[in-house]
């Protein structure tokens, strides 16, 4: 499970250095602090751009990585971010998912209030069994316009690594249990991708040879 779980990390962070862009951060869904401890996980990149004057444009892209026998749907992720900017505000321009909308300012308790994000219908909560969200082994991106004084300043640390952390959570329903989970999402710093990259390429080559 600890092998699979780092060659997951792994590939996410080699995915993030192989993109077109060069500053998308890679996140993986923090099981192990998740609100019910279902075993339902996640992992993606974020990329913030500055455009110009007061806004910016953020780009998410998520990857549900829960094992099908967990199954359910990854139905929304919220995040808030680190903006000098009381009154800045987000707007979902762009998604290739179907059925998830945006949530303006979202509720994530136990982990806080965030900024913004996608729902099913727009909404992070909800009950019962989903007709729509991300299925296990699917990916779906996000794009959005970020409007604050201080657009120029901002990057992808501060959505990922917010002052009230975690950044990002992400909700999950349906699963085969009939339950749900709330999970957190971690960082994977530059220098640590490259060395998990290549941990967990020897890991897969000795298991190779051992067979």
């Amino acid at each position: 499970m600890k092998t699979s779980r780092l060659a997951s990390i792994a590939s996410v962070a080699t995915i993030a250095c192989l993109c077109g862009s060069a500053s998308a951060d890679a996140f993986f869904g923090d099981v192990g602090s998740s609100a019910s401890q279902t075993g339902a996980t996640y992992s993606g990149t974020l990329a913030y751009e500055f455009v110009s004057a007061s806004l910016g444009e953020l780009t998410i892209t998520l990857t549900n990585d829960t094992p099908n026998s967990v199954g359910g749907y990854l139905t929304a992720v919220a995040f808030r971010f680190d903006t000098l900017d009381n009154s800045a505000w987000t707007s979902l321009i762009s998604t290739t998912a179907s059925g998830l909308t945006n949530t303006g300012s979202v509720n994530g308790a136990p982990y806080g209030t965030f900024a913004g994000g996608i729902g099913t219908g727009g909404q992070f909560e909800g009950g019962g069994k989903p007709s729509n969200g991300i299925a296990p082994g699917a990916s779906a991106t996000f794009v959005w316009a970020i409007h604050a004084s201080d657009a120029a300043l901002l990057n992808e640390s501060s959505f990922l690594d917010a002052t009230n952390s975690p950044g990002l959570v992400a909700r999950f329903r349906g699963l085969s249990n009939g339950g749900s989970d709330k999970v957190p999402g971690l960082a994977i710093p530059a220098p640590a991708s490259l060395a998990l990259a290549g941990f967990a390429g020897l890991i897969s080559s000795r298991r190779r040879r051992s067979n």
